[in-house]
């Protein structure tokens, strides 16, 4: 483990900053308050789907990939993409 907690620290962080915010009164479209990276056979995957168990968290169906593929279709592609 790295002196900074590594992943594991980064992981709890989210959780409790999550867990300790009120549910939207109503969803609307904004940009992400997090954001998960990760190379293949990295577990991003299964941190997601255990992500989504939280009512609190909404995610994109499948891999948006804004970053390495759509960048180019800008901020309001990304925008539309997203579910709140």
């Amino acid at each position: 483990m790295s002196p900074s907690g590594g992943p594991i620290f980064l992981l709890l962080f989210i959780l409790a900053s999550v867990l300790a915010a009120p549910l939207p009164e109503k969803p609307r479209k904004r940009l992400p308050t997090a954001i998960i990276i990760g190379v293949k056979k990295a577990g991003t995957r299964a941190l997601l789907e255990f992500l989504r168990l939280n009512p609190k968290i909404h995610a994109p169906g499948p891999e948006v990939h804004f970053f390495d593929k759509n960048y180019d279709k800008g901020l309001e592609w990304y925008r539309s993409v997203l579910l709140l």
